[in-house]
């Protein structure tokens, strides 16, 4: 589906960037796949490699990218940033943002 690129639907498209670079950068991986979807309540994007992967718990504050960038510049927005990876295993993060209702108009 569409979207109109509000303010919250622009954070996740740069939080979804931010995640596109980590994976290119430090993933090692071939490929990394993205998918995006426009539903009625929200606007969601996935990323995923088959990479190295982290642990997650492990990252330090000071690691902008993923504490900065994702995680709290969706929680800025009213959104929701899920980063699941596992050494070895690759890395996935999901992103989502509540759409908001424009007047007169029904979702």
């Amino acid at each position: 589906g569409d979207a109109d690129a509000d303010e919250s639907v622009l954070a996740l498209i740069a939080a979804a960037r931010e995640a596109l670079t980590n994976a290119a950068v430090h993933s090692g991986a071939e490929r990394v796949d993205v998918f995006a979807e426009a539903l009625a309540a929200e606007v969601s994007v996935f990323v995923r490699d088959r990479g190295v992967g982290f642990d997650v718990e492990t990252v330090g504050d000071d690691r902008h990218g993923v504490r900065q960038s994702i995680i709290s510049r969706m929680s800025r927005h009213g959104g929701t940033a899920q980063v699941r990876s596992q050494p070895g295993r690759g890395t996935e993060v999901r992103l989502s943002v509540p759409r908001i209702a424009k007047q007169g108009s029904v979702t």
